[in-house]
């Protein structure tokens, strides 16, 4: 029974092709043209937000992004092929809530951020935005089958995890990375299933991310440690 179970892999529960599944992309491009562009310059401002250190601004946008793409990708096209579509959903929903909850209630990081992480932050984001819709053309697909920040949940995920990993203190990780990465595992795991060429990008995002994030938490209460150090050796 055990080695049964051992033989089954993710295509397994996967009961839609590529064609399919990338042809969502395509319906999503052509019903809400020419918002994409409008996406992306929220996308860009969210980014040079984040950089100077804007946090309400940041969380609003970036809940909004994440709510759009509930709302018509998830629940409107995603749902029609898996009931997973409607779980991540309500994740995303309930991300966008969470997203607002960090931004109107936590201090900005300010100019405690770690160099390094914020750097890989910022290079993250930008990926989400501006490499994730070329990925299409280097699978054989039509840029108005690309996937576009704010539109889709992978660019949207990449680009909110450079922003948080930017932005967000250690203790917020907790409450705001464990979607995020769910939504990860769960899109790397269908696109290797479909045999997609770009089947990893996110879960390496994510890695990345979580290395990063521990990275920031460490520098942070060495720094925190060092100061009080000064503090009680005057």
């Amino acid at each position: 029974m055990i080695e049964d179970l051992g033989s089954y892999s993710v295509g397994n529960f996967i009961s839609f092709g590529d064609e399919v599944y990338f042809r969502l992309f395509e319906r999503h491009f052509e019903k809400w043209w020419p918002l994409h562009p409008l996406m992306l310059a929220l996308g860009a401002a969210i980014l040079v937000l984040s950089w100077l250190g804007k946090t309400r601004a940041v969380a609003i946008g970036l809940a909004a992004a994440l709510a759009f793409c509930a709302v018509t990708f998830h629940f409107r096209l995603y749902a029609e092929l898996t009931p997973v579509g409607k779980f991540f959903g309500w994740a995303f929903l309930l991300q966008s809530a969470l997203i607002l909850l960090w931004g109107f209630t936590s201090k900005p990081i300010g100019k405690l951020r770690p160099a390094v992480p914020t750097i890989m932050g910022a290079g993250l984001a930008f990926s989400g935005l501006a490499i994730y819709p070329f990925l299409a053309l280097g699978a054989e697909r039509k840029m108005s089958g690309a996937e576009y920040f704010g539109m889709s949940p992978d660019p949207t995920i990449c680009l909110t995890l450079g922003i948080l990993l930017m932005c967000a203190r250690p203790l917020w990780f907790l409450p705001l990375l464990p979607i995020p990465l769910l939504w990860a595992a769960a899109t790397g795991g269908t696109l290797d299933a479909l045999v997609a060429s770009f089947a990893m990008a996110l879960p390496v995002v994510a890695s990345v991310t979580v290395a990063a994030a521990i990275w920031k938490a460490v520098s942070l209460c060495m720094a925190a440690s060092a100061k009080s150090g000064i503090q009680s050796n005057p």
